[in-house]
C-alpha cells in the first residue's frame, strides 16, 4: 500500500493521465487544415515557394507581406513574418504540423520555467516536481478559453501562444542573468525582446515587466551594476513596440482615434485590475475542475516544503505576490485601453498568467502550511504530511471531480473526443479534401466548392460563401491563384459537376 500511493507511483499515474488528454489532441492535429486568415498572409509565400522552392524568396516574399500589411492592417511585424509562414505555404498537407510544434512551444517553456524555479531554486524532489508540472500543464491545455488560438489555429498560435512561451523562457534566463551574469544568457534576452517588440500587445507588456522587475531586484539584492545592461534588451524592445504601435496600418484596423492618450491610459490601469479580480471569480464559477487540479498542486507542493529544514522569507514571500498580481491584471491593459473587441487569444494569454499568478499563491500557502507542520511535527516531516495531507487530499480531490464533472464536457480533450466520436471530424476532413483538390486543380480559373459543414470543434475554419467578393473568398482565391471562388450548396454541387468530378477523380 504504501508503494501504490507513494509519490513516485501517483505521479507516473498523472502522466499517463496527461499522456492519454494529449492523444485526441494530437490526433485531431491530423484533421486541421488552413483558411481565411491562413489564405491571406500566405498567398504571397506560397507564390513564391511555388514559383522558387527556394527559402530566401520565400522569406523575402514574407518581409514584403510585412511591409504590405503595416501600412493596411497592423503593425505587429514579427507576428506578420510568422503568419506569412504558414505551413500550407510548402505543402498542402503541412498543416498538420501546427498542434505538434505549438504543443511542443508550449509545454515547453513549461517545463523550462518550472524547471528553474522548483529544481534550480526550491530544490523540490524529483517526483513532486513532475507532479506540479503536469497538473500545471493539464490546466494550461484542457480549460484554456480558446482552444482554437491556442493550438489549432496556425495565426492565433503563432500571434499568442508562441509569445507566451517566448515569454516563460525570457523569464528564465533573466533569472539566470540577474546571479550569473553570462554573455550567453544576455544574447538570449537580447534576441527574445526584441523579437517581443514586433508580437501581441500582452506578450511584449509581460516580457519588459518581468525584465524590469527582475533587473531591480538584481540590483538592489547585489548591487551588481552589470544588471544594467538589461537597459539594451528594453531599450530593443521599446524601439520594436514603438515601429509596431506606429504603423499606419493600426489606424484602420482600429479607427482614426486609435493613438495614445493619458487618460485612456489611467483608464485602462484602473479597469485592468477590475478585469482581473472579475476574471478570477468566472474561472471559479465556470471553471472549478481548474482549482481542483490546483487543490492537488498544492499538496504535493506543501509536501516538497515539508520535507525542507527552513521555510524562511516571509516579506519576500508578499511582495513577490503582489507583484504577479500586478503582472497577471496587466494583461487586462491592452485590450482594455483599445476599447474594441478582441480574439480568444486575448483571454488565452489573461488564462495563463492567471495560472502562474495562483501558482505562486499556491506555493507561499503551501510553505506557510508546511512551516505550521514543522512546528507540530519537527523538520522534515515529509513522510507524516504525505500519509496525513496527500492522501486525504486525493480523496477530496477525488470528490470534487465527481461532483464537478459536467465542467469536463468544456474541456479541450472532452471537445476533442466528442468531435472525433461524432464523426464530425471525419467528415469535415473529407470535405476539405475536396475543397483542396478543387482548388489546386490548375486548369480551374472561376473555383467552385461544396459548402463546409458548421461544425469544426476545436478546429479554425473561415469558410467560403456564395459571395465572391466576401473576404473569405477573395484571400481563398488569391491564396490559390484564382480568378474567383464560390460556395453552392453540396447537392446544388453533386448536381452540377459530380460527374465532371468523378472524370477527373477528384471524389
Amino acid at each position: 500500500m504504501k508503494r501504490l500511493f507513494s509519490t513516485k507511483m501517483i505521479s507516473l499515474i498523472i502522466i499517463c493521465l496527461f499522456l492519454v488528454v494529449m492523444l485526441p489532441i494530437f490526433y485531431l492535429s491530423f484533421y486541421n487544415r488552413a483558411s481565411g486568415d491562413d489564405y491571406g498572409y500566405g498567398a504571397l509565400t506560397r507564390m513564391a515557394w511555388k514559383e522558387s522552392h527556394s527559402l530566401f524568396q520565400v522569406l523575402g516574399a514574407a518581409g514584403k507581406e510585412v511591409r504590405d500589411v503595416y501600412g493596411s492592417w497592423q503593425g505587429t511585424w514579427l507576428s506578420v513574418f510568422l503568419f506569412a509562414l504558414q505551413p500550407e505555404v510548402f505543402s498542402e498537407h503541412g498543416y498538420v504540423v501546427t498542434v505538434f510544434l505549438m504543443s511542443a512551444f508550449l509545454l515547453g517553456g513549461i517545463v523550462c520555467l518550472f524547471h528553474e524555479i522548483f529544481c534550480r531554486r526550491l530544490h523540490f524532489p524529483l517526483w513532486n516536481r513532475l507532479i506540479i508540472t503536469v497538473l500545471f500543464c493539464l490546466n494550461t491545455l484542457l480549460f484554456t478559453p480558446s482552444f482554437k488560438s491556442a493550438l489549432f489555429w496556425y495565426n492565433g498560435t503563432v500571434h499568442y501562444t508562441l509569445p507566451y512561451a517566448m515569454c516563460l523562457v525570457l523569464a528564465v534566463l533573466l533569472l539566470r542573468y540577474a546571479e550569473e551574469y553570462r554573455l550567453w544568457q544576455f544574447i538570449g534576452i537580447f534576441l527574445l525582446m526584441t523579437l517581443l517588440g514586433g508580437s501581441n500587445y500582452q506578450a511584449a507588456l509581460f516580457a519588459l515587466i518581468i525584465a524590469v522587475s527582475i533587473g531591480g531586484w538584481s540590483f538592489f539584492r547585489k548591487r551588481e551594476k552589470k544588471v544594467f545592461f538589461l537597459l539594451l534588451p528594453v531599450a530593443a524592445e521599446l524601439a520594436g513596440l514603438a515601429i509596431s504601435m506606429k504603423a499606419p496600418g493600426n489606424k484602420v484596423r482600429g479607427g482614426e482615434e486609435f493613438g495614445f492618450s493619458l487618460l485612456r491610459g489611467i483608464k485602462a490601469v484602473a479597469a485592468s485590475f477590475t478585469g482581473g479580480i472579475m476574471d478570477i471569480k468566472n474561472y471559479l464559477l465556470e471553471k472549478p475542475l481548474v482549482f481542483v487540479l490546483f487543490l492537488l498542486m498544492f499538496l504535493f507542493i506543501a509536501e516538497a516544503w515539508a520535507g525542507m529544514e527552513k521555510q524562511k522569507g516571509k516579506k519576500a514571500d508578499s511582495l513577490f505576490l503582489a507583484g504577479i498580481f500586478c503582472l497577471y491584471c496587466a494583461m487586462q491593459a491592452p485590450a482594455a485601453y483599445a476599447g474594441v473587441g478582441v480574439s480568444g487569444g486575448v483571454y488565452n494569454m489573461n488564462y495563463w498568467v492567471f495560472l502562474l499568478f495562483f501558482t505562486a499563491v499556491l506555493v507561499t500557502a503551501a510553505k506557510a502550511a508546511a512551516a505550521a507542520l514543522g512546528k507540530t511535527h519537527g523538520r522534515g516531516c515529509s513522510s507524516w504530511s504525505h500519509r496525513y495531507l496527500v492522501i486525504p487530499g486525493i480523496g477530496v480531490c477525488f470528490l470534487l471531480c465527481i461532483l464537478f464533472r459536467g465542467s469536463i464536457k468544456d474541456s479541450l480533450w472532452y471537445t476533442c473526443v466528442s468531435y472525433i466520436r461524432s464523426g464530425q471530424a471525419e467528415d469535415y476532413k473529407e470535405q476539405m479534401a475536396l475543397q483542396t483538390r478543387i482548388l489546386m486543380d490548375d486548369s480551374v480559373e472561376d473555383a467552385v466548392v461544396p459548402f463546409i459543414n458548421d461544425a469544426q470543434g476545436p478546429l479554425m475554419q473561415m469558410p467560403v460563401t456564395e459571395d465572391p467578393d466576401a473576404w473569405s473568398n477573395t484571400v481563398t482565391s488569391r491564396f490559390y491563384g484564382k480568378n474567383s471562388v464560390i460556395a453552392i450548396s453540396r447537392t446544388e454541387w453533386e448536381e452540377q459537376y459530380g460527374n465532371e468530378a468523378e472524370n477527373k477523380n477528384i471524389n
